[in-house]
């Protein structure tokens, strides 16, 4: 089991006080920025920080720093930190460490206030990191994020302060109270293109790195305090300080956030991979265990199935001993539907013959009315019949939650759309979707219509059951 003294001992009072100091809406909507070791060549982290970070609208002040360049990317640059008009808000230092230790003391000195530590720290030497934590010691006042960070992402204030691709080309910065924390860079960033791509939109990201300074657990209770987020995606391999991230969970759960981690390293394998990786000590199981459950965050096993939970939470989540009527245009999808929720533990709604007979004059003859409904391709026969027949549903008293299976129907797309939308904006219940064939971009489409839908009947009802452990929001 991981040893739950801390290296730096941080108790809940020690967390509640560093939260005040606004750190992380410094990292994310800082009012102007250094790159040092910006360039011109985009085969280096530097120039595609800078790069990111001018491409996308950020209206701060930016200064290149480049001891090869007077203009870099079509923007004065400046020999040094020392030599900047104005002391920035952050600095991203993306040179080799050697170079970035003397730079983070030279930052230190001049009073910005955070330094994103692109550079990268060599797996197995301590020698670097030690030098860091003593300018750290030094200079309260400058905290560090890093080494080896791929950056962050705030997108409050459109700013890509990072060298990674997910943002490359066309991308919406939208002010969201969905957030991400990630010990790995690359990872981090799979899940923010993941989650875009869904269409669950992220307000701020950052790549914590081997953290020399910022830890996971104090990001994530600064992040908590400073912006109240619904939910936090986590993506980590280990903790020096088991304490710190348990009281750090518990503090999100005491403020209705929901935490979603992704635990990289449950092999004996992974740990080995992890250790290297990270140069965190690996979480063994019983540890995990006591820390995530105990807060009552959620662990999911995959990309995927974060993301899952993750849009299930934000949504109007059902309880645990919910009752769902079924819907769909096909016999088969309902049974696949209905076996989905009975092995996450959730029962049907119990239709009488009363209930069903409102459905009988909207549907032929041939259609099944004994929940799961089988309202057969006539769901789609006559205009407003699905309004009318999922109103029926949403109605019925017995019934808590409605999921409705569809896809192929690239031809009724929008009217189907405009349809579940209409009926999920206006009902006090849950309604939602499987779109499992056809259509890619359908459960984006419907997510930007504010409807949860899912491409799979088991992903949509593991992801409801995760959801549903936390409670309603």
């Amino acid at each position: 089991m991981l040893d739950s003294r801390a290296h730096r001992a941080v108790s809940d009072a020690d967390l509640g006080r560093a939260a005040h100091e606004p750190v992380v809406r410094t990292l994310l909507e800082p009012r102007s920025v250094a790159v040092v070791g910006a360039s011109n060549d985009l085969r280096k982290p530097g120039a595609r920080v800078l790069r990111n970070i001018v491409t996308h609208g950020y209206e701060g002040e930016v200064f290149p720093v480049s001891q090869g360049s007077e203009i870099v990317q079509g923007l004065p640059a400046y020999t040094s930190v020392t030599a900047l008009p104005r002391t920035p808000d952050v600095a991203i230092v993306a040179i080799p460490i050697a170079g970035a230790v003397a730079v983070t003391e030279e930052c230190a000195r001049r009073g910005v206030r955070a330094v994103v530590l692109i550079s990268a720290d060599p797996p197995g030497s301590d020698d670097h990191h030690d030098a860091l934590a003593r300018v750290r010691e030094r200079y309260p006042g400058t905290r560090i994020l890093g080494a080896s960070s791929l950056g962050v992402h705030g997108g409050h204030a459109r700013f890509a302060g990072n060298f990674g691709t997910a943002t490359e080309g066309e991308f919406d910065f939208v002010p969201s109270d969905v957030f991400i924390l990630s010990q790995s860079g690359g990872v981090g960033g799979y899940v923010l293109s993941a989650a875009h791509a869904s269409g669950l939109e992220i307000g701020g990201y950052i790549s914590t790195g081997r953290e020399v300074d910022l830890t996971f657990a104090e990001l994530l209770t600064k992040t908590v305090d400073e912006y109240a987020p619904r939910l936090v995606l986590g993506y980590l391999e280990g903790t020096q300080d088991l304490a710190a991230f348990s009281s750090a969970l518990q503090y999100a759960r005491q403020r209705d956030v929901v935490v979603v981690l992704l635990r990289g390293g449950v092999t004996g394998a992974g740990r080995s991979a992890a250790r290297r990786h990270s140069g965190l000590e690996p979480f063994d199981d019983e540890s995990w265990r006591a820390a995530v459950d105990g807060a009552g965050a959620l662990t999911a096993r995959s990309i995927e199935e974060m993301l899952d939970i993750a849009r299930a939470a934000a949504s109007r989540r059902c309880r645990k001993d919910a009752r769902f009527s079924v819907v769909a245009a096909s016999g088969g999808a309902t049974v696949l539907m209905v076996d989905a929720l009975a092995q996450e533990g959730f029962g049907l709604a119990r239709w009488q013959d009363s209930d069903k007979a409102e459905l009988r004059r909207l549907l032929p003859e041939q259609a099944v009315l004994d929940n799961p409904i089988d309202a057969t391709g006539a769901i789609f026969s006559r205009r407003h019949t699905l309004r009318s027949v999922l109103e029926v549903c949403v109605r019925h008293d017995g019934t808590d939650a409605v999921i409705l299976t569809l896809g192929n129907m690239p031809h009724l797309d929008e009217h189907v759309f405009a349809e579940i939308s209409a009926i999920a904006s206006e009902v006090g219940k849950l309604v939602v979707v499987v779109w499992a064939g056809g259509s890619p971009d359908a459960v984006r489409r419907l997510a930007g219509l504010g409807v949860l839908a899912f491409s799979d009947a088991a992903r949509c009802a593991y992801a409801l059951r995760r959801a549903a452990d936390i409670g309603p929001a």
